[in-house]
């Protein structure tokens, strides 16, 4: 296989992991940079069980299709907060992926399929403590021990 039929399969089997329709949008004067086609961009997927309108992160507002959904952003914090938006309206199944030039697609949210505040299978508890609140020690009696009031 040449070179260039490689490319074109790979692009070609990258591009259908990110499918869907780009909503009606009338544009802003904000919109991908150029560096969006030199480095990477930013695309975000998700499934509509119904035709509605709402709000883009660049500015304005869109109407989205029934089914498959796809837009692409400069910014991966833009991606983000259409998300964070489309969970308020009950659209669960958004993916963000990242897009180099040459084609590639990686989805980086969520990375293993299952969102951050959920549990998953093999996944590590950070930050975490694994007591009740009434459990936590008097803070007087931790004091001047050297240790935190968490590590104890």
């Amino acid at each position: 296989m040449s070179e260039e039929n490689q490319a074109v399969t790979t692009a070609e089997t990258n591009t259908a992991q990110a499918k869907g329709q780009t909503p009606l949008w009338g544009g802003s004067t904000g919109g991908l940079l150029t560096a969006a086609f030199t480095e990477e961009k930013y695309a975000l997927t998700w499934t509509s069980p119904k035709q509605q309108v709402f709000e883009m992160p660049t500015g304005g507002s869109a109407t989205m299709h029934e089914g498959d959904n796809l837009v692409y952003f400069a910014k991966k914090e833009q991606a983000l907060a259409l998300g964070r938006q489309l969970r308020g309206m009950k659209i669960t199944n958004y993916r963000v992926w990242r897009e180099f030039p040459n084609g590639e697609q990686i989805p980086i949210h969520p990375a293993d399929g299952v969102f951050p505040e959920k549990v998953n299978k093999g996944r590590v508890a950070v930050n975490s403590v694994s007591r009740k609140i009434g459990d936590n020690p008097n803070p007087i009696q931790v004091k001047f021990t050297g240790k935190a009031t968490y590590d104890v």
